[in-house]
């Protein structure tokens, strides 16, 4: 069993990303329409904000849950497909629930703290705290999809894995973070320029990093996954260990 480093990983998921590029891409995007299409289309109706912002979030949940399946495969197989990412309804409807119930219960549990502390130095330490527990759900949606778990038995286990491996995950997910972050980074110089050009640059730098980091990321979680159970019967992860 070879070990390998979290910039290893990233450079597996990056290679299987140009292989998949239309794949993973594809499905960002299309979620990102349907939701804003979903958003406006009953905002136009003149539904309550809150609906309209449900309407969004639940078409928007059920392709990103395609995407999540779709990193899935290609980090256990090399490549996938449409049809593959669709084809199984029952992982992609507990995968659905999952998001749905986390983003629930992390909408609940803030307003909570806001409700209880009104010191707002309180309030971003009770926000950390609360969105720091949440990543150690990171892991739920691919015990589902290894057939390991239902919805409930996954979160516990992913809350199992990340204690155990609490610095390697930490490490990882901390990469993925700043990848992000370093998107936003390239839409505030924008916005710091103050010049409408220099503002539509860092827009659309802004949005095709994300667009790539993206569906990298959802290559990189399972791959970590991989590497930190031994998964059986992936074919070019069952090999790899987190060093």
């Amino acid at each position: 069993m070879r070990e390998v480093s979290i910039s290893q990983l990233w450079g597996r998921a990056w290679d299987l990303f140009k292989l998949n590029w239309l794949l993973l891409v594809g499905l960002l995007v299309i979620a990102i329409i349907v939701s804003l299409i979903s958003f406006i289309s009953a905002l136009i109706a003149e539904i309550l904000l809150w609906l309209a912002l449900i309407g969004a979030l639940i078409p928007g949940l059920l392709l990103w849950s395609a995407l999540v399946r779709a990193g899935y495969l290609v980090a256990r197989q090399g490549q996938s497909s449409f049809g593959e990412a669709f084809r199984d309804l029952s992982s992609l409807l507990k995968i659905f629930v999952y998001e749905l119930t986390l983003l629930l219960i992390l909408w609940i549990l803030l307003r909570m703290a806001h409700l209880a502390w009104w010191a707002s130095d309180i309030l971003v330490v009770a926000d950390f705290i609360i969105l720091f527990l949440s990543s150690f759900g990171w892991a739920a949606p691919y015990c589902v999809l290894s057939g390991r778990a239902g919805i409930l038995s996954a979160i516990g286990q992913s809350f199992s894995l990340t204690w155990w491996n609490f610095s390697k995950v930490f490490v990882a997910l901390l990469s993925v973070i700043g990848l992000l972050l370093l998107g936003l980074l390239l839409l505030g110089l924008g916005l710091l320029g103050d010049v409408p050009i220099l503002i539509l640059g860092g827009v659309l730098l802004c949005e095709l990093w994300l667009l790539v980091v993206l569906p990298i990321g959802s290559i990189f979680l399972p791959l970590l996954y991989f590497a930190l159970t031994d998964a059986e019967g992936v074919s070019h992860s069952k090999s790899l260990r987190l060093g």
